[in-house]
């Protein structure tokens, strides 16, 4: 009974190593269904899981799963689990005589998983390109393209923790790439960590001091605080490297209005419209602060009690509010369905004592 009992658990040991080499038969004759299975038998079982052949041969059917458009389907997770069969087999045997062949494998398998993930991101399955390209990192920890691409798709799948990593690691590697910074910026702002936000905006502004987009972002993050002076200074630093642009110049125009710094508004508003035509928001903009002064000039006149220093008043206060005059009807030639526009001239109009103009516009907005 016995040596029954040994003969039985020595048939049984024998047939499941033998499912190793029925497993490598199936793969070399183009049998990967049935490779697969009797290759995962072989690898659960407690006599043949221990040997680095049965790792390699779960390998190779593995990553001959990830990479035939006939067995994908067997399973979605192939590249993976190829890499750590790979990955077993070299822990048994460090010295197995596949070593070669496994390590030049395993650099096959990293491009076929980077190209996965490719193919994921661009069908908008981001969460399996993640997947792909995390595998690539965990082969090769110091692969930038893979981790920016781990950390692309971490943002699209909305896996801010995941996103937040890889960008962070990429600064810690000093990966050469300003937007890193304002992607993970954008990140923080998201969660509603502006601190961390500008944070993050300041340390990519050290290292990159001359580049004019990590400037805007830091201006834009300041003037969504309120922090009209430190915006001013970081719109300074961008017109240095962008003075051509007219959004810069009109954002600038904002900030000096807003600090009640007048002229240096008007200056900006002006070369914004030098710059850029047809530029309505900067000729409103222009047309509404010369308006606005001419009404603060009216209001206060009206406290006067000479007729004389009221006549002289007036002839001020109507001096500027000619000045607004051709800026606001400008701005309603460029856009003429504006309803701020118009009721600004209607106002301006009625100022002035110009029934023409007033009649006109005052139908416009009726008709609204």
């Amino acid at each position: 009974m016995l040596f029954a009992v040994t003969l039985l658990v020595t048939l049984s040991a024998s047939a499941q190593k033998n499912k190793v080499v029925t497993a490598y038969n199936y793969f070399k004759y183009g049998e990967i269904d049935k490779a697969k299975v009797a290759i995962d038998e072989a690898a659960a079982h407690e006599t043949s899981n221990g040997m680095a052949k049965t790792w390699y041969y779960r390998g190779l059917i593995y990553q001959e799963i990830g990479k035939n458009e006939q067995w994908k389907s067997l399973d979605a997770d192939a590249y993976s689990k190829a890499y750590e069969s790979y990955e077993k087999a070299l822990a048994i045997e460090p010295k197995y005589e596949f070593a070669p062949e496994i390590n030049q494998n395993i650099l096959a398998l990293g491009n076929q998983m980077f190209g996965q993930g490719v193919e994921y991101f661009n069908v908008k399955q981001y969460d399996k390109a993640l997947i792909s390209f995390e595998g690539v990192v965990k082969m090769t920890p110091n692969d930038t393209l893979a981790i920016l691409n781990s950390a692309y798709s971490a943002e699209k799948s909305n896996n801010k923790p995941k996103a937040k990593e890889y960008y962070s690691k990429l600064i810690s590697m000093k990966y050469n790439d300003p937007k890193i910074f304002i992607f993970l910026g954008n990140i923080y702002k998201s969660e509603g960590d502006t601190a961390q936000a500008l944070a993050t905006i300041k340390q990519g502004r050290q290292m990159y001091p001359a580049d004019n987009n990590l400037v805007i972002e830091e201006l834009n993050m300041y003037l969504a605080s309120g922090k009209d002076s430190d915006a001013l200074e970081s719109l300074n630093v961008a017109i240095q490297g962008d003075p051509k642009n007219p959004s810069l110049h009109f954002a600038q125009g904002t900030v000096y209005d807003k600090l009640n710094k007048k002229d240096e508004a008007a200056v900006s508003y002006k070369k914004a419209i030098e710059l850029k035509a047809d530029y309505f928001d900067a000729y409103y903009n222009l047309g509404a602060m010369y308006f606005n002064e001419a009404a603060e000039m009216a209001n206060k006149a009206n406290d006067l009690k000479s007729n004389v220093e009221y006549g002289k008043a007036k002839e001020k206060f109507d001096t500027k509010f000619k000045e607004a005059q051709p800026y606001l009807e400008k701005a309603h030639e460029l856009n003429a369905a504006d309803t701020n526009t118009m009721v600004s001239l209607k106002q301006l109009y009625a100022r002035l004592n110009e029934t023409t103009k007033y009649d006109a516009i005052k139908v416009k907005l009726e008709g609204k």
